[in-house]
């Protein structure tokens, strides 16, 4: 209806819906809480609670640290000859030069089985998305995927046909050996169980062979024996 004025009856228009939320104690943030009122002896009381349990352990833990024998030696410079010493690339690339290298350590502690050995690569940056990406876990998985090299580049193809394994991530297998011996008595070195059981079992299949690997252009690293499984080459193989 409208007012004799012409205007319209307030009481006879439509209602607005409301956007306001559903009252509730949760949204309002209104549920029951503790807000207990720390006083000065009730902090230092939690704080020696806290320290009673984590003190002992602590201790433990630097105890058990202080058992573990690391030895770190750099081998980069020594090895190199000194004719060699401006041109380290040169000494690296040429295949003429002999690259076996004798170093003698000195352990200050008794080193109990099992004794790992790491190698560490400085300014080589593997985290380089180019890096990363060239490589192709589908060709490593089974031997009909050979032919999928999409993500490997630039190393993917040689004129010989396609390499596997491709990318860069295999192209640059660090291929420097170590053999130990103590009081001229040589020490095994095993490969054996340093993946995962998942990447053993999902990654690497076992018909999959080195095929064009290293045989072209710049050589980035190792060279694989193409009559071994390419699991084989690092024991992650498991027999499926």
């Amino acid at each position: 209806m409208e007012a004799k004025d012409g205007t319209s009856n307030p009481s006879s228009s439509t209602k607005k819906k409301s956007r306001k939320p559903k009252y509730s104690k949760f949204t309002q943030q209104e549920l029951p809480a503790c807000k207990p009122i720390l006083t000065p002896a009730s902090v230092i009381l939690i704080f020696v609670a806290i320290g009673i349990v984590f003190i002992p352990i602590g201790l433990a833990s630097l105890f058990a640290s202080e058992r573990v024998v690391e030895i770190v030696h750099h081998y980069d410079k020594d090895c190199i000859p000194l004719k060699y010493a401006d041109n380290m690339l040169a000494y690296i690339q040429s295949s003429k030069t002999n690259k076996t290298c004798i170093r003698r350590l000195t352990i200050p502690k008794q080193m109990k089985s099992p004794v790992y050995i790491y190698y560490q690569l400085d300014h080589f940056y593997q985290n380089h998305r180019r890096y990363v990406k060239s490589r192709s876990d589908k060709q490593l998985r089974s031997k009909s995927n050979e032919n999928k090299t999409d993500d490997c580049a630039p190393e993917r193809y040689t004129t010989k046909g396609v390499i596997v394994p491709c990318g860069l991530v295999a192209w640059s297998l660090f291929n420097d050996t170590y053999k130990f011996s103590v009081n001229n008595k040589q020490l095994g070195v095993s490969k054996k169980d340093i993946t995962w059981k998942s990447d053993q079992k999902n990654k690497f299949g076992s018909d999959v062979y080195p095929k064009n690997f290293q045989s072209e252009g710049l050589i980035g690293g190792a060279k694989l024996n193409s009559s071994i499984p390419h699991c084989q080459l690092s024991e992650n193989c498991t027999g499926e």
